[in-house]
């Protein structure tokens, strides 16, 4: 503060005084800034804090959902055994197919000649 007012008076020749008024105005406004700051420090806290929180219960659904998919393993692989079995019948059965309706698309080539 003394620096400034040394610098005014230089600049300008004017001199500043420091009245009961203008300390408690500037107290005032200390005051309110330190209002702000404290408000927007709490909102950060409670911002960090609440994405703490969601970054915990995340880990507790992931680490829960990997127990879930090992004791599922088991349950897949024979899903998939199964599936492998399916897919080899539905070769077999379209093997069938294409050779019926070849028989089938001869007998029309006949029959509409």
């Amino acid at each position: 503060m003394e620096s400034t007012s040394t610098r005014f008076f230089e600049e300008l020749r004017r001199n500043v005084y420091t009245t009961p008024k203008s300390y408690l105005d500037l107290i005032s406004l200390y005051l309110n800034t330190l209002n702000l700051m404290r408000t927007e420090y709490n909102g950060n806290k409670n911002r960090l804090a609440s994405g703490l929180n969601k970054l915990n219960t995340t880990n507790v659904q992931i680490a829960e959902l990997k127990i879930k998919l090992e004791s599922m393993k088991p349950i897949l692989i024979q899903k998939n055994e199964d599936l492998k079995v399916t897919l080899a019948q539905v070769e077999k059965d379209k093997i069938v197919a294409d050779e019926k309706e070849a028989v089938v698309m001869g007998e029309k080539e006949v029959v509409e000649k």
